[in-house]
């Protein structure tokens, strides 16, 4: 166990610019056992490409390439194919027989099915050692497997590592025997390419304690209820087996309720102060307000009913951020409520939180907002009360307050 087998992933797309830097940062890192797994989500540029030089160049690398389905699919490719998998020896090892799959994620009943080996032929093809074609958008629709007992870091592909950065969270994970290990990053801004040093982790720098028994308590604690991780640390996979968590397929806003349930799951975590990661801020804001034939898949399915591109996305995200809650809640009735009751209040006001609806108009609702919210009946109470709050601090959504004639 003093020299685990870590697997890196990185969900690709589009970032010619930045992917060489941050593949290097990963494999000059000073851990060097690493399962490296490149995921290109239909990029258009010439990452694919680097990617395939990078596989060329390093044989702890294994690339899939897929169809775009964004972020949260790529990486749920990539736990899919972490080394130890069958789905992996199926085409490294050449280990082609059926494999059991769970039927769905985010649930503690592990219904089986079978997945044949020709279906998996059919929707997966091996362009050459250690590189995999496919075009499934969503892999979870085809298999969800038993992860092996492993350890993983997430990593955005315009982002990368500072040389040490495997080696203290992991030499932390063995020596404490954690279940996650957070660490510290600091900002690049692409603009000005400067450093910001004074970012901290939005979780450590105000947390009361480094080490928590229970990893939810760290966020309980501060009253986090939007809370991201994903590419912040090491984690071991035997988390995801309990709840067959995986990444939310087709919101942004993903790492919210992965990371709630990954840490509700999770016993010891250490939050390392140590700065191990560079997240570069890229602007990609638009101040056109025309909807135009490459904004993304997820938005695309929805523009004819919107006009203004800035609405669309702001009706969008609100959409996102409240399956995400509704996500959440759904862990916390099958699992905390009973075992955990004095987290009740928490939960209570995370879900009335992640289901605001006053943050754009709701008289127009392709994505039917307005049955979701009927449907899990929030407390008028909360509602209200948050409601005040709300309007106290942006006055200028006010005129939103229309929206709750929508619930009753």
């Amino acid at each position: 166990m003093n020299n685990p087998l870590i697997s890196i992933i990185i969900p690709i797309y589009n970032v010619e610019s930045y992917l060489k830097e941050c593949l290097d940062s990963v494999i000059n890192q000073t851990f060097e056992n690493l399962d490296i797994i490149l995921v290109d989500d239909g990029s258009n540029d010439r990452s694919l490409e680097i990617a395939l030089e990078y596989l060329q160049k390093d044989e702890r690398i294994f690339l899939i390439s897929k169809e775009n389905g964004g972020q949260s699919s790529a990486r749920n490719v990539g736990l899919e194919f972490i080394k130890g998998t069958k789905l992996r020896a199926f085409f490294e090892d050449n280990k082609e027989e059926d494999i059991v799959s769970f039927e769905k994620t985010h649930t503690f009943k592990k219904n089986t099915k079978i997945v044949k080996k020709e279906d998996i032929k059919v929707n997966f093809k091996q362009i050459q050692k250690r590189y995999i074609k496919t075009n499934l958008e969503n892999i979870n629709e085809f298999i969800i497997q038993e992860l092996p007992n492993s350890i993983i870091h997430f990593l955005d592909s315009d982002d990368y590592f500072l040389k040490d950065c495997i080696k203290l969270c992991l030499q932390n994970m063995i020596e404490k025997d954690l279940d996650i290990c957070v660490h510290n990053l600091c900002r690049f801004i692409q603009n000005s390419k400067t450093i910001d040093y004074n970012h901290n982790f939005e979780v450590s720098n105000k947390i009361k304690f480094n080490q928590y028994n229970y990893a939810l308590d760290s966020i309980i604690d501060i009253n986090k209820y939007s809370f991201v991780f994903a590419w912040q640390g090491l984690f071991k996979t035997a988390i995801l087996n309990k709840y067959i968590l995986r990444f939310t397929h087709g919101i942004y806003n993903e790492d919210n309720d992965f990371g709630i349930i990954l840490f509700g799951l999770s016993n010891n975590i250490l939050f390392l102060h140590n700065v191990l990661m560079v997240y570069r801020v890229r602007d990609n804001s638009s101040s056109s307000k025309s909807i135009d034939k490459n904004i993304p898949k997820y938005l695309k399915n929805i523009s004819n009913s919107f006009d203004d591109y800035k609405i669309l996305k702001e009706y969008y995200h609100c959409y996102c951020v409240i399956r995400s809650g509704i996500i959440i809640n759904d862990f916390y009735q099958n699992y905390l409520k009973n075992i955990k009751p004095k987290y009740d209040i928490f939960f209570e006001n995370s879900l009335i939180w992640h289901c605001n609806l006053f943050k754009v108009n709701l008289k127009i609702d392709p994505l039917n907002i307005v049955s979701t919210l009927k449907n899990i009946k929030l407390k008028n109470k909360l509602l209200f009360k948050f409601a005040i709050l709300y309007f106290l601090r942006h006055p200028k959504k006010i005129k939103n307050i229309k929206n709750l004639k929508y619930l009753f």
